[in-house]
């Protein structure tokens, strides 16, 4: 697709040729994660991952590249190692909060 760099077609039923930059894709997640799950960074990391993993699934290769570059531009590495690491973060957290409600 002949596009602008750093614009890849929206992750959502659009018309053929549309395109939306990945930096605004990935600001809305940022600041919908912020705005939820702000108070701990390791949530709001978590969930910001998970959103910007599925998107990029949904995403044609080289969309998908182009989404990963920009994501990683922005400190979200959308890698396994990365997104297992911002897991175990999360899981840690929220047993070290569970544990102290008991």
């Amino acid at each position: 697709m002949g596009k602008n760099p750093g614009f890849i077609a929206p992750p959502w039923p659009h018309l053929r040729g549309d395109s939306v930059s990945a930096v605004s894709i990935i600001e809305r997640i940022e600041k919908e994660a912020g705005r939820t799950y702000g108070q701990h960074y390791e949530i709001y990391h978590y969930h910001a991952m998970r959103e910007l993993q599925q998107i990029q699934a949904n995403l044609s290769a080289d969309d998908a590249d182009t989404f990963m570059k920009v994501a990683a531009s922005r400190g979200f590495h959308l890698n396994a190692e990365a997104l297992a690491a911002s897991s175990m973060a999360f899981h840690k957290l929220m047993h070290d909060i569970w544990s102290k409600r008991k």
